[in-house]
């Protein structure tokens, strides 16, 4: 099983790149291939205005493609902007190829936030371009509220309920990808 795990935002430090990791490893320490997919990464010439009708995109954009059309499960991590998902990731969004990148693709999201609410509002706004898009929704979604408290030093996540609520989404997740693939 492939999981690619997307940090939501291109901002340097950016929490959601620290969760990111963190989730990255906890799929690996289940058995499952994960990898980041890190938005700061983005070729800048897909920021061009013409790159709309451009068919294919640039070949720069392609290991990003390709990460998302190689994937089993797709975890978004989205950090809460002005109370919505950054313009960066919608961006990335419209830039893959439709309808293979979101047809019955299995997605689940966790929300991080510095405010106390988790980013519930950016995670449902993310969830009504994924379902206009027909994916495969799993809806155990993870909130985290107040992000910086929930870091250690390292930037990894601290031992408690939040860790234990994304060890519960990593094995879940996985079993809702297998039970999709069986049928």
């Amino acid at each position: 099983m492939k999981i690619t795990v997307i940090s939501g935002t291109n901002r340097v430090g950016a929490n959601s790149l620290k969760v990111a990791h963190h989730i990255e490893e906890m799929y690996k320490a289940e058995g499952v291939e994960a990898n980041v997919l890190n938005l700061q990464d983005l070729p800048k010439e897909i920021f061009d205005p013409t790159i709309y009708s451009q068919k294919p995109k640039p070949q720069s954009f392609q290991p990003f493609q390709a990460a998302i059309t190689n994937a089993d499960g797709i975890v978004i991590v989205i950090p809460e902007y002005n109370g919505s998902y950054p313009g960066a990731l919608k961006y990335f969004i419209d830039m893959l190829s439709y309808p293979d990148s979101f047809e019955k693709r299995p997605v689940a999201f966790v929300g991080i936030s510095s405010n106390p609410w988790g980013a519930i509002r950016p995670v449902e706004h993310m969830q009504g371009v994924w379902g206009y898009r027909n994916a495969f929704m799993f809806n155990e979604r993870v909130f985290i509220p107040k992000v910086w408290g929930e870091l250690d030093e390292e930037g990894r996540v601290k031992e408690g309920m939040v860790s234990d609520l994304l060890l519960s989404q990593t094995k879940n997740f996985c079993s809702f990808i297998r039970g999709l693939q069986s049928s």
